[in-house]
């Protein structure tokens, strides 16, 4: 298999088990009587999709590392021996562990109950659980993606991977989903995402420029 050939796509999957992940499950309000939150967690296929949730938000974490580290791959092949900070790298790190651990704070009462038989918690504890399950993905995981997305627009920009147009588009998402609290912001993440894969797929697949006999260098590197 050529990584560099699916790497591009790890975006796509990001949307598709993000998505997933939302579908399979959901947890009453906060406001639901302990009665409703029991009642949640009550029966095996229940169960079986609150777990569910917590492995496709794990999925969806390595996901997007997988995608932005491929990225600034790029980037730092595109800059040669200019040297890149690895900070988008590192944001992206922190952003898929925040992810994968929310997505398993929200799935641990389900999963034990499925996996080891153990007792479904009072509604107190699931009530915590999800509310720090959703802050570690909304939160913490959405803050470190926006400093990604952030750095590696502007180092995408200076490599010429980037164009102005998706540059200035990238770092309206970064801002936007710093009120990522809200959840309805992270549907920037996902429309981000498929049109950078979009943007990446057409650049690898544009015919190369011919230059003449007499052109004074090479030609200018292909901008998304």
């Amino acid at each position: 298999m050529n990584w560099r050939r699916v790497a591009p796509y790890s975006g796509i999957a990001f949307v598709v088990f993000f998505l997933a992940s939302v579908v399979v499950s959901t947890a009453p309000a906060n406001t639901a009587s302990d009665h409703a939150w029991r009642a949640a967690y009550a029966t095996h296929a229940k169960q079986a999709g609150h777990l569910a949730t917590g492995v496709l938000l794990v999925l969806a974490a390595l996901s997007l590392m997988a995608f932005l580290t491929h990225i600034w791959t790029r980037v730092t092949d595109a800059r040669d021996s200019h040297p890149v900070s690895p900070l988008p790298v590192v944001a992206a790190g922190v952003a898929a562990a925040s992810i994968a651990v929310g997505g398993m704070l929200m799935a641990a009462p389900s999963g034990s109950a499925l996996i080891y038989s153990q007792p479904i918690p009072g509604a107190d504890i699931l009530r915590l659980g999800n509310d720090v399950g959703f802050a570690m993905v909304g939160v913490a995981g959405m803050l470190a993606v926006a400093l990604s997305i952030a750095c590696l627009s502007v180092q995408a920009r200076a490599a010429g991977i980037f164009g102005v147009r998706l540059t200035r588009f990238s770092l309206a998402v970064a801002v936007v989903l710093l009120a990522s609290v809200a959840f309805v912001p992270i549907l920037a993440l996902l429309v981000w995402l498929v049109t950078v894969t979009v943007s990446v797929h057409r650049a690898a697949h544009a015919p190369s420029t011919v230059t003449s006999t007499t052109a004074s260098g090479p030609p200018a590197p292909a901008r998304a």
